[in-house]
């Protein structure tokens, strides 16, 4: 386990006020999977944003905002199987204006709602975004994206409108959807990340053991972590995580590193406490705290 963070953040002056850190709004949940952007949120809170807001279908407002006191909600319409609806994505972008990240993804499904969500985001370059779960296989599900291969005639007519500040968090399975590369392949799947980040500027975290970022200008390898951390509900911690970092005006490289690093000291720190075989992502979210005092300049 690594000691040392990848970079460390400014101790917070002592005027400072929940304007100061940021903004977040997360984007997702459905009926049955409310707990995961709830995780996020909360994710995204203990990681230091000053304000979160999960934007969720209404059926699943109130499930969501009895996770946490802190979590703000916003319900926005949906179907009758409680998932997003074709019209939410209007109602939504209304409340863009003067969010600092948004994270979208996490428990939502891939109707047609979400699908147009993740549409509107992409286009949505002046704010930071992260997308994770359901976020990417909207995006694979897109007619102008998909698993048809890295090469360069693909990235030119299919990714090379991407753009602005931008994560992507696959597993290995999410990621086959959307490069074409089977998940067995780990070297060929970072390739091919490497290959479009270099393409579209985004930043691509491939998650796995060990975890690694990629970038435009390299691949950074995570040495936090344990196999503990192979559990339902950790991806969703991390997208809030990297998302809350986005918010405090890091950039995608350095919010995703960090990120990644904090996420896996905290489940560190988790499997210390608890096991590797018994600890759950709810373990994790405890000691984000923990993990961010390792991150401040003294």
């Amino acid at each position: 386990m690594s000691s040392h963070p990848p970079l460390r953040l400014p101790s917070r002056r002592r005027d400072s006020h929940k304007g100061s850190f940021g903004r977040v709004l997360m984007i997702g949940a459905s009926r049955g999977m409310s707990g995961a952007i709830a995780m996020s949120a909360l994710a995204a809170l203990r990681t230091g944003a000053g304000l979160v807001t999960a934007a969720v279908p209404d059926r699943c407002l109130e499930t969501v905002a009895a996770f946490h006191p802190a979590i703000m909600t916003l319900a926005v319409e949906d179907t009758q199987d409680g998932a997003f609806s074709d019209q939410a994505v209007s109602q939504l972008v209304k409340r863009f204006s003067g969010v600092s990240a948004i994270g979208c993804g996490p428990g939502m499904t891939t109707g047609s709602g979400s699908i147009r969500m993740v549409e509107r985001l992409l286009e949505t370059r002046s704010i930071p975004r992260v997308l994770d779960a359901d976020g990417l296989n909207c995006l694979a599900a897109l007619s102008d994206f998909g698993a048809t291969g890295m090469d360069a005639a693909t990235l030119e007519n299919k990714w090379g409108d991407l753009g602005g500040p931008l994560v992507l968090t696959p597993h290995s399975g999410e990621w086959e959807r959307l490069s074409g590369v089977p998940a067995s392949d780990r070297d060929g799947q970072l390739e091919a990340a490497e290959v479009l980040s270099r393409k579209t500027d985004i930043v691509i975290v491939v998650k796995g053991g060990p975890t690694r970022v990629v970038h435009s200008g390299g691949v950074w390898t995570n040495q936090t972590g344990n196999p503990g951390m192979a559990t339902a509900g950790s991806g969703d911690v991390l997208t809030g995580v990297i998302t809350a970092l986005l918010a405090q005006q890091l950039s995608p490289w350095d919010a995703a590193r960090l990120g990644v690093w904090v996420h896996g000291l905290a489940g560190d720190l988790a499997a210390a406490n608890y096991g590797q075989i018994g600890m759950t992502s709810c373990e994790i979210l405890d000691f984000i705290p923990q993990a961010m005092m390792s991150v401040y300049e003294s």
